[in-house]
């Protein structure tokens, strides 16, 4: 009995070890895409105090109302915001900086910083309020609010979006877009009137 289960074995791991092409094809393997891990959020990013103060000693591309203006809201308490990312490809990630007003926080400025030889130069300023500033998959976008006649500041008549991309030593414009909040309103349906 132990010869039979012997053979038995032997026969099963024989007709596995057939002749034939040895490793299965069946297509190439999937493509891999190894994404990059976004750069960290340099430490300046997070001291609101020393994003004012870049912004401040920044006398060539930041106007001087900006410069004066730029004071704490309460206490040591800056109205600026920061966001970072990889738009210029320098050497480290770029600070996109906005600059509001504390009463109605209101963007009044915006500007890129690049990392060059280990300090943060300006290569980017808008100062046409209301502004704000953030990175978009690798692209700067500027959104300005659009106010007109008589809107109060929390209901703009519309929104305009431009869109800009890194090239050679400048930020290009290679989108524009606008959204017209009034057409976003429903519109009431109309009432069905009986002729009877």
């Amino acid at each position: 009995m132990t010869a039979v289960a012997v053979a038995l074995c032997l026969l099963t791991a024989l007709a596995g070890c057939r002749t034939g092409t040895g490793a299965r094809r069946e297509g190439p393997a999937p493509l891999q895409t190894l994404k990059a891990e976004p750069s960290p959020a340099p430490s300046i990013a997070g001291d609101p105090a020393a994003l004012a103060k870049l912004v401040k000693k920044d006398t060539q591309n930041v106007s001087q109302e900006v410069r004066e203006d730029l004071a704490p809201c309460a206490g040591d308490e800056y109205p600026v915001d920061t966001s970072s990312g990889d738009l210029t490809s320098g050497e480290g990630p770029d600070l996109i900086v906005n600059v509001a007003t504390c009463g109605d926080g209101m963007g009044i400025a915006s500007y890129v910083y690049r990392m060059v030889g280990g300090q943060y130069r300006n290569v980017f300023a808008d100062e046409q309020p209301p502004v704000y500033g953030s990175a978009e998959n690798g692209k700067l976008e500027i959104i300005r609010q659009v106010y007109k006649g008589d809107d109060q500041v929390c209901c703009p008549t519309g929104q305009e979006a431009l869109t800009y991309v890194w090239k050679d030593t400048r930020f290009v414009q290679v989108e524009r877009t606008y959204t017209d909040y009034g057409d976003a309103l429903p519109t009431p349906k109309p009432e069905m009137k009986s002729n009877g």
